[in-house]
């Protein structure tokens, strides 16, 4: 999660992205209750112990460039059995560090994006080597992508809209990556259903399993996550806000896309060790179970918007 406030200019200034109107009603039940049996939370949690073993994620950093290159190499592994998959590294003018994507083509013009972003900090030092694990931020919303894709693979999944998934480098540093992937978005008229941001994914702490974040985000399809959860997940949920462009989410909306970003905590009692070398899975008790909850969430808004 981004901490600090974005340039002015990028706060103010808003473009207008193709976006559809959607019938936000439940009807897939039997694929995403099928689709739940295949999600594993010892494959999530191997992801977030092997995707926060570098040093640093840093976007900067010889390992943060590594990360996202052997992030890239895992993914297209994961679906080179598919000609209609596309695997894309994604390099930016704005940093060294690459976004991935996968992309899976559909049978329509119009696009479902998931994502979250692969870079890690660790504020209390310059160094852009300082050790940065990430594990929460965001290993563990990488690692709810990860195993989308893998659970997509088992079902042999072929969508009737495009999906993307995206692992957006140098959040940390002011959203670089997803700012350019949106902004090419919009130039090119894209035709997005709606956007769902990754980001803090498996710290429960509070009353609340799932939060809603409210501010540069969609009305209409927050409610739908609402639903989502008290059909498919049945756990407390609540909304909250940032106050100000927390994460990858905000690109979209600034774009004009409908976005959403449910995320693990209410922000008063979000993870303490996040952007420090100590936001690692001993702070989840070294555990996925929360980051399980998360994909269950992810799999329900996919298949229930891809129709």
């Amino acid at each position: 999660m981004f901490k600090n406030l974005l340039p002015l200019t990028l706060i103010l200034f808003f473009t207008q992205g193709t976006t559809y109107a959607f019938d936000y009603n439940i009807n897939r039940k039997y694929d995403v209750t099928r689709a739940f049996l295949e999600v594993n939370e010892r494959r999530i949690y191997g992801f977030i112990k092997d995707f926060s073993s570098y040093r640093t994620r840093f976007h900067e950093s010889a390992d943060g460039i590594r990360a996202a290159k052997d992030l890239y190499d895992s993914w297209c592994a994961l679906t080179d059995h598919r000609s209609d998959i596309e695997c894309e590294l994604i390099p930016h003018k704005s940093t060294p560090q690459s976004s991935v994507a996968i992309h899976i083509k559909g049978s329509t013009d119009k696009h479902i994006i998931l994502g979250g972003h692969l870079d890690s900090i660790n504020t209390n030092s310059t160094d852009p080597n300082a050790p940065a694990p990430g594990a929460g931020d965001n290993a563990s919303g990488i690692g709810v992508l990860n195993e989308l894709i893998n659970i997509l693979m088992i079902k042999n999944y072929r969508p009737k809209h495009n999906i993307s998934l995206y692992a957006y480098a140098a959040e940390e540093v002011g959203l670089l990556g997803s700012e350019d992937i949106a902004s090419k978005a919009a130039s090119n008229d894209k035709k997005i259903l709606g956007v769902l941001q990754i980001d803090g994914a498996n710290y429960k702490a509070g009353p609340k399993s799932i939060v809603l974040i409210n501010d540069y985000t969609n009305y209409e399809q927050n409610k739908f996550l609402g639903m989502l959860i008290d059909n498919y997940l049945r756990v407390s949920w609540g909304y909250d806000k940032c106050g100000y462009a927390c994460s990858d989410h905000y690109s979209w909306h600034r774009q004009g896309y409908k976005t959403s970003f449910p995320f693990e905590s209410n922000l008063d009692v979000e993870n303490p060790f996040i952007h420090t070398e100590n936001d690692t899975l001993a702070v989840t008790s070294f555990s996925a179970t929360h980051a399980a909850l998360f994909t269950k969430l992810a799999l329900s808004y996919l298949y229930e918007m891809d129709k």
